[in-house]
């Protein structure tokens, strides 16, 4: 299970999203959607644990593996992704 309580994203006097407050359970499937710029991939980056929140928890599993794959198609060019 992922937890997101009150998480905070703001670069500077600019607020991506605040407060946001949400659960993912194992077995489900969720879509995330929204318009560019709106703070879709910044979400996910900071749920991997790749980049900090202004404010709020992000709580994950100990059981858990979590991956995450870029939307740069060039950064896996050299690597297998499936083996």
């Amino acid at each position: 299970m992922i937890s997101v309580s009150s998480l905070t994203k703001s670069f500077g006097s600019q607020t991506l999203f605040a407060d946001v407050s949400f659960r993912l359970t194992a077995g489900e499937r969720y879509g995330l959607v929204g318009a560019n710029g709106s703070g879709k991939t910044t979400l996910l980056t900071i749920l991997a644990g790749e980049e900090e929140s202004s404010g709020g928890t992000v709580s994950v599993a100990k059981r858990l593996k979590l991956g995450a794959l870029r939307q740069d198609q060039f950064i896996y060019a050299e690597q297998e992704i499936l083996g």
